[in-house]
Parts: structure tokens; C-alpha cells; sequence
């Protein structure tokens, strides 16, 4: 018999390719599913050990310093004050105030912790307090230099002038009121919230101070009758010494002036009796600024800067004491308005060219527009300004007067 030859079908190779490329695929998974397995105890492995090698650290332990004063003594040294919160539950008090008589604010903290139970707790603070004694004599930005060389150090902390010594905040008693280091934080970020007063943190205050174009301005703090008050915005000259004080309206029409209207602007204006037939008494009428639109113009000529402020605003009112005619006599409203605006806004400007400042950052637009100008300037822009002339023409457009009539 003769012997059949074998034929290889033509399909064998490719089963045998395909059949060896599935097995090849399959170690290949097997593979990459043991190594993400892998992958994931070692990370929980390392996470493991982390969290081994740290010591715990207790709340109680901890001295978080929310609240710092600056100040001066009857002998002109230097005090540094703190309020820190009390975590212990056999402690009866809410916070503990602690003052040291040092040299510089570094030196603070090294007497600080010879003080204090715990470990002080950088990064924490909100709120530094200046007396007015010390701004008064001495540029304080030297004594805040330590918080911007260490960064773990809060520079969001809030800058506040203290009409009166810091001791006096320090003893307000706050039972009351809750700890103090919150309550001081609510009261200034919500008064600047209400437009009636300024916020500086130590970061702007920072930059107020070293931009040539701008002048600084702090919210100022008070105590009446054990109660810590708001009581407006300190103004400061370029050395860093106080130069003025605002009450709530200036500082109200301080933001206005600065573009400062992401929230309603509150305004009171005492207007003239007679326009209105009303008594003197009750000749008031209160208004929230909703929108302003701001055209600043620029122009230096003779050795002589000229200033040109536009301000459109459009105003609701809150409050009007005496009877009108709105439909007859709001246009004469609006005037009326208009031409207190002006006044109150001119006499602010005038305040702060009489001391040589200027809060509202002018200088900003006089540089970008007349730099060559600014130039000859730049290290004097406050007297450059006290002899420059500014005009500010609003325009007031009532959009609402309330629910009722």
C-alpha cells in the first residue's frame, strides 16, 4: 500500500498563532493584576507606616495664638498681648490672655512658651491689634516683620487699629459675647460685609505700604461700656503714623471712592428743610448705593496734576422721614441726593489732601496714565496730590423706593 503523504491544512498555523497569542494575552493580564495588586498594599503599606511613625497631637495640647496685640507701655516699651482659646474641660475660662514686655515681636514668642501649657500653634492668627499710642509715634510695619519671613505664619490676618490701648480690649469682658478671637473676627469682617467700614489684612496692609501710589488704611476698633465697637477706618501716612480717623459714613464713602461695591453702600445725607417744606429734625433720608460706574480721567499740566472722577450710581431707598410726592418731586430727590454726595465726597477728598494721603489709590491711575510725569513724582505723591486739582460729578438714578409708598 502506498503510503498518503501528509497535507498540513492550511488553517492549522493560524489556530496554533491564535491559540498561542490568547495564552500570551492571558500571562499578560494575570500579570498586570498582580502587579496593580501590588501596587495597592504597598501604598496602604506606606500609608501604614506614615501614620505609625507620627505622635498623636492633642487639641489640648495646642496653643493656638488667634489674636495678637501690639502697644506701648507708660515707659514706651514695647508690650506684646495674645488670646488663645481653652480647649480643657476642668478650665473655667474661655480664652486666656497673655502679655510680655519684650524688645521685638520675635522676642514675644520665646517668653510666650515659657508662659503658656502646650505648644504654640503657628498659622492660626486672625487679628492683630495696634494701640493707637504706638501708631501714633512709630511706624509699626518694622514690628510685623517677622510675620511675613515665616511661612507658616497666617498674612490673611486682619490689621485693626485700636482707638484707645489694646489693654482695654484685652480686659473687655466677653462672657457675653463668646471667645474673643472669633468675636473680633465677625465684628470686622461683617462691618466691612455692611460697607461701613474698611478691611486690611496684613498682606494688603503689607502692600499699602510699599506701592508709592497708595496710602494705608485700617479698620479702628474701640471699647464703649464693655462693648468692642467698629467705630470707622484709621488713615495713615506713608511713614506708617496716623494721619486720621473716618467715622462709619466717611468710610462708607472711602469704599465708594475706591470701587469698593460688590455689596450695597450705605448712605444717611441730612438734606436742606426748606427744599422739601419738612422741619429740619426729620429732613433725613437713608439710601443703599446697588451699582456704581466709576470713569477716572487724568491730565498733568503747568506742573499741575488735574483729576476728573465720573461716578454714576444707582441707588434704592431704605428710609425717607418726612411725606413727599415722589411722581412730582423725585427728580428734585435726586438732586437733592446728587448734590450731598458731591459735598461729602469732596470734603473726604479734602481731608486727605490736607494731610498729604491719598487711601483712594489715585496715584494708580496718574501712573499708569501720565507715567513720565509720575516719574518726577513718585517719591512725593502725597503733596503732589495735596496741590493737585480733583472734580467728582455724580449722577444719581433712584431704581427703588421700596415696597410701599
Amino acid at each position: 500500500m502506498d503510503s498518503c503523504p501528509y497535507v498540513e491544512d492550511e488553517k492549522t498555523p493560524a489556530l496554533n498563532r491564535s491559540h498561542a497569542t490568547k495564552q500570551t494575552g492571558d500571562k499578560q493580564n494575570r500579570g498586570r493584576t498582580t502587579m496593580k495588586w501590588k501596587d495597592i498594599f504597598l501604598t496602604w503599606g506606606a500609608l501604614l507606616l506614615i501614620t505609625g511613625c507620627g505622635k498623636p497631637v492633642y487639641i489640648e495640647t495646642q496653643q493656638f495664638l488667634l489674636v495678637e496685640g501690639i502697644d506701648l507701655d507708660d515707659d514706651n516699651k514695647l508690650v506684646i498681648y495674645s488670646s488663645s482659646p481653652i480647649f480643657s474641660r476642668e478650665a473655667k475660662e474661655r480664652y486666656k490672655i497673655t502679655t510680655t514686655t519684650v524688645d521685638t515681636v520675635r522676642e514675644a514668642k520665646k517668653k510666650l512658651e515659657a508662659k503658656i501649657n502646650g505648644n504654640i500653634a503657628l498659622g492660626k492668627l486672625q487679628s492683630i491689634l495696634i494701640g493707637k499710642k504706638m501708631i501714633l509715634q512709630t511706624n509699626v510695619l518694622p514690628y510685623l516683620d517677622v510675620f511675613f519671613r515665616d511661612p507658616k505664619n497666617e498674612i490673611n490676618a486682619n490689621v485693626i487699629v485700636v482707638d484707645g490701648s489694646v489693654k482695654e480690649v484685652m480686659d473687655t469682658n466677653m462672657n457675653d459675647k463668646g471667645q474673643m478671637g472669633g468675636v473680633i473676627k465677625q465684628l470686622v469682617e461683617s462691618t466691612y460685609q455692611g460697607r461701613i467700614s474698611v478691611l486690611t489684612t496684613l498682606q494688603k496692609f503689607h502692600q499699602q505700604m510699599i506701592d508709592k501710589a497708595i496710602t494705608p488704611c485700617i479698620t479702628e476698633l474701640k471699647v464703649e461700656k464693655n462693648d468692642l465697637v467698629i467705630s470707622g477706618s484709621t488713615l495713615l501716612h506713608k511713614d506708617g503714623t496716623i494721619a486720621d480717623s473716618l467715622n462709619n459714613q466717611e468710610s462708607s464713602l472711602l469704599l465708594l471712592l475706591q470701587h469698593n461695591t460688590s455689596d450695597p453702600i450705605p448712605l444717611t445725607f441730612h438734606l436742606p428743610a426748606e427744599i422739601f417744606h419738612t422741619d429740619e429734625a426729620i429732613s433725613y433720608v437713608s439710601i443703599n448705593i446697588r451699582k456704581a460706574k466709576t470713569n477716572i480721567l487724568t491730565k498733568y499740566e503747568e506742573n499741575h496734576f488735574l483729576i476728573d472722577i465720573q461716578l454714576k450710581v444707582q441707588i434704592e431707598l431704605t428710609e425717607r422721614m418726612f411725606n413727599l410726592d415722589m411722581e412730582k418731586q423725585g427728580k428734585r430727590l435726586e438732586q437733592s441726593i446728587e448734590e450731598e454726595l458731591k459735598k461729602e465726597c469732596e470734603t473726604l477728598i479734602k481731608k486727605a489732601q490736607k494731610h498729604q494721603i491719598d487711601p483712594f489709590g489715585y496715584g494708580t491711575y496718574v501712573r499708569a496714565h501720565e507715567y513720565k510725569d509720575w516719574m518726577k513724582i513718585e517719591d512725593n505723591w502725597g503733596k503732589a496730590l495735596s496741590e493737585a486739582t480733583v472734580n467728582i460729578s455724580p449722577k444719581v438714578a433712584i431704581k427703588s423706593i421700596g415696597v410701599s409708598e
